[in-house]
């Protein structure tokens, strides 16, 4: 059974793969087999002057914008501004070109080579910070921003971002998830779990977890102004509550 993998943004330094761009990879290709991977890319105004329109070979991509904009140009619904908060489902590579961007942009790109469903093409939907709502969800002490993947996805896939009700604090009850994948990427504030193959950790803003499916862990502790984007498939799972495990990890992160 695969490990919790952690990675923080203290530990991962950003790599520079052409001029004003750089990536810091947070390794989950290893773990998930090259199904998945996800890196936080960094753009400067003089990488994101794109000439050429150009696509990517991906099934499906998720993005989200951490900090900065960015203007881009996608061939099926013209220019775009990606903002802070700003999320990016697209399929299948749709064809674009990256126009101009502010000095600092920051974005989570999260991939998959699969494709999510048959029909689909080159597609791409944008869902701006602004036009979302956070909603009640599966914990009461935080409500949710869906991304609506499970739609787009036809079931496959679900994402949201997560915040804090004022007021409220976790309750530390362990309990595992019955699903195939998921990612949790702290992108503000803090976060505390405590998982049964590694013990407790700390997220703090730049961290990231990928969870192997039905791990035990309970969340103990997090800041007012935490903010968690996570991504999971399916898009439906049951959630069981379970007992503490009996011991201690032999190893702790």
């Amino acid at each position: 059974m695969p490990r919790t993998h952690v990675s923080h943004a203290s530990e991962g330094a950003f790599q520079q793969v052409a001029p004003g761009i750089s990536v810091r990879d947070l390794g989950i290709g290893d773990v998930t087999g090259g199904e998945f991977t996800a890196q936080v890319i960094r753009i400067e105004p003089e990488g994101a002057h794109v000439e050429a329109l150009h696509q990517h070979e991906e099934g499906f991509s998720l993005a989200y914008v951490l900090k900065g904009w960015l203007d881009v140009e996608f061939e099926e619904i013209g220019v775009q501004r990606l903002g802070p908060g700003t999320v990016i489902p697209a399929f299948n590579g749709p064809v674009h070109r990256e126009l101009d961007c502010g000095g600092g942009l920051e974005l989570l790109l999260l991939v998959t080579q699969k494709r999510m469903r048959d029909e689909d093409r080159h597609r791409i939907f944008v869902q701006q910070e602004r036009d979302a709502e956070y909603k009640p969800g599966l914990r009461d002490y935080f409500v949710y921003r869906d991304f609506g993947l499970e739609e787009l996805t036809g079931g496959r896939m679900v994402a949201h971002a997560i915040k804090v009700l004022p007021g409220k604090h976790p309750h530390g009850q362990w309990h595992t998830h019955d699903l195939g994948f998921q990612f949790v990427y702290v992108a503000d504030g803090w976060v505390e779990f405590d998982y049964e193959d590694i013990g407790k950790v700390r997220l703090e803003k730049g961290s990231a977890v990928y969870q192997p499916p039905k791990i035990r862990h309970a969340e103990v502790a997090h800041s007012d102004d935490v903010l968690i984007l996570e991504v999971v498939t399916p898009g439906e799972f049951e959630t069981k509550t379970v007992d503490a495990p009996a011991k201690e990890p032999a190893e702790a992160k």
